[in-house]
């Protein structure tokens, strides 16, 4: 909390420090501490973030002050969705749905009956789900309450991250890195996840990625490059190494050349010529990792460990794209 508390303070007390206007990232308030997992809001105001230890935390203001709540899951949440400002979707261990914004929770679909953690779901129309547990890809068409199996679980093949750039299109990657090397996974499907197709990718586990339309897409691995594919995934180009060689861990677009990026070290990257170059608009002084960034809101909000919550605040800036 330090981390947050102390550049807030500085500003109020009229430090000497920049304006408020003339900071690009903003260290949001929270009330307690959250060692954040992932994010996502529901409209440009109320969201909500998955922590560590069976935390999870919702904000009203867009993302710059969080209030810290305990789920009573009895695990450490990965992931994030909000439907609304009062439907809620967590999960881990299981599937979880809560109607009263995080206060009480129940599971969906029993998968916390079979191994592997739910990494991602995907909310396609009409009560369309996609899911990652382990190495498994499962649906379901009734919102969460059964689930059919896609793709089992194969050697490997490791899965952590769904992207739909469309509602047919969608592309899952992970991988696995061992004293024996580095391994990417990605498969596509072109009917909603009813099937999957195994694509070459030869480059080493895949940390972080991002979809910006059906064929468009860019990876980043964990020995520290980033590739992009123009062609569905079925090759891959290299564009260079990640910025400062870090491992990044989310990557989100505004347009095919403007992305942001967080890393394991710390730090908020981005570029506006789709990777060729980058800048730092943060790096923590500590070097608390950085796990998850979200533009669901218009602003870019980013976080992860110790409570470090960055707001974006120049959006509405003369030259912001």
């Amino acid at each position: 909390m330090l981390a947050l508390a102390t550049p807030l303070l500085s500003l109020a007390l009229g430090a000497a420090a920049p304006a408020l206007h003339d900071i690009d990232w903003i260290p949001a308030s929270l009330d307690a501490s959250c060692d954040l997992t992932d994010i996502d809001f529901s409209d440009r105001l109320h969201g909500f973030a998955t922590c560590a230890f069976s935390d999870a935390m919702t904000t009203d203001d867009g993302g710059l002050s969080w209030h810290v709540f305990g789920t009573g899951l009895q695990q450490s949440l990965l992931f994030a969705h909000a439907s609304s400002t009062d439907e809620l979707y967590s999960a881990r261990l299981g599937f979880y749905h809560s109607t009263d914004r995080g206060q009480t929770w129940e599971e969906l679909g029993g998968l916390s009956n079979t191994f592997g953690s739910v990494f991602d779901v995907h909310f396609g129309d009409a009560g369309h789900l996609v899911a990652i547990q382990g190495g498994t890809l499962l649906t379901s068409d009734d919102g969460g309450a059964h689930w059919d199996t896609r793709w089992p679980e194969t050697q490997d093949v490791y899965f952590d991250e769904l992207h739909f750039p469309s509602e047919s299109i969608g592309y899952a990657s992970g991988g696995i890195t061992t004293k024996f090397g580095s391994l990417g996974s990605v498969l596509r499907t072109e009917d909603a996840g009813a099937s999957w197709t195994p694509l070459t990718f030869a480059h080493g586990q895949i940390a972080a990625a991002d979809f910006f339309d059906d064929d468009h897409g860019v990876v980043a691995t964990q020995p520290g490059e980033l590739w992009s594919t123009a062609d569905r995934g079925d090759s891959w180009q290299l564009i260079g190494a990640t910025p400062d060689a870090s491992l990044l861990m989310d990557l989100v677009h505004r347009t095919d050349a403007h992305w942001y990026a967080v890393s394991l070290q710390g730090c908020l990257y981005e570029t506006h010529d789709a990777g060729v170059t980058w800048d730092t608009g943060y790096c923590d002084p500590v070097a608390n990792a950085l796990a998850t960034i979200s533009l669901r809101a218009g602003p870019a909000v980013a976080g992860g460990n110790a409570g470090v919550v960055l707001w974006e605040n120049r959006i509405l800036k003369d030259g912001f794209d």
